[in-house]
């Protein structure tokens, strides 16, 4: 079967609401995908089947078991392989015609994140480690878009940083980042040992993750970025951000800003910091839920 006639067939039900120039905004936006784990591998599969001609993966870890619950790309069969060259080969599996411009089997630093992100339609960022934040750095430099989202154990959200255009709550993130880190480095001047040790410090523990959850965020972050390329419907742009939680079946947006936002102060001004913060959250999300130890 030639190209054009493959990607008619793909493309048949899309083509029902979208026209073919908004189509065509998806398709010819190069994807980039940080992390290809739970959210990461749905994002690349969705994507795939828009018929997207190029794609960036950037993924340090190779599959274990532990990700067979959740991840879309884990099976008996990928177990021990680097998750960016198992998304390479789904993605040519869906759409032989798409080109992976760019893969990276490493964490991301700064002499990687730039060829990375320049030039790229969006970055979908779904990696949760520290030194992510350096993608948003070099997506605000190249003006490029950033698609998040994230697992909160019994829900999830996404949000939108779309740094083509300026805004004031960006330079509020600067001021914050900046307060947080008072007189420490900053992480754009980290070299690769630095940010390994930054990781090590900061990083969370391993969190509880349902497959639904992580599968849910991913489809919503690729919804979100569709909506941008294609410039139809509502974008959750930052600082606003779609918050869902199954357990409660309620969907809203909040702004992550806004002074009634109770979650902030919690923040703020609690006490319990580190390993025993998330454990506290895992209590508290497991009664909400009605989980309980048996």
């Amino acid at each position: 079967m030639d190209e054009q006639t493959y990607i008619n067939g793909m493309l048949e039900r899309t083509r029902i609401f979208y026209p073919d120039e908004m189509i065509d905004k998806v398709r010819n936006s190069i994807i980039a995908i940080s992390g290809l784990g739970g959210v990461g591998a749905i994002t690349a599969e969705l994507f795939a089947r828009w018929g997207v001609k190029k794609f960036r993966l950037l993924d340090k870890d190779k599959y274990d078991p532990s990700n067979l619950n959740r991840q879309l790309f884990a099976t008996s069969k990928t177990l021990d392989r680097y998750k960016v060259d198992v998304a390479k080969d789904r993605i040519k599996e869906i759409n032989p015609y798409a080109e992976i411009d760019l893969t990276i089997k490493d964490s991301v630093d700064n002499e990687n994140v730039h060829p990375f992100v320049k030039g790229a339609g969006i970055v979908i960022q779904t990696a949760d480690s520290p030194s992510c934040q350096l993608f948003y750095r070099a997506a605000k430099q190249h003006k490029v878009p950033v698609a998040n989202g994230y697992s909160t154990l019994t829900g999830c959200r996404v949000q939108v940083y779309d740094y083509r255009r300026d805004s004031f709550w960006f330079k509020l993130e600067e001021m914050r980042d900046r307060y947080k880190r008072k007189n420490g480095k900053d992480i754009t001047e980290m070299n690769r040992d630095e940010l390994k040790d930054f990781d090590s410090k900061v990083m969370h523990p391993a969190m509880p993750a349902m497959n639904y959850v992580t599968n849910i965020a991913g489809a919503m972050i690729v919804c979100e970025a569709v909506k941008l390329l294609t410039d139809t419907g509502k974008v959750c742009r930052f600082p606003n951000i779609v918050d869902l939680n199954f357990y409660t079946n309620k969907l809203c947006v909040k702004n992550l800003y806004s002074p009634l936002r109770l979650e902030t102060y919690k923040k703020i001004f609690s006490t319990n910091k580190g390993l025993d913060r998330f454990q506290e959250l895992i209590i508290e999300k497991k009664r909400e839920a009605g989980v309980e130890e048996r």
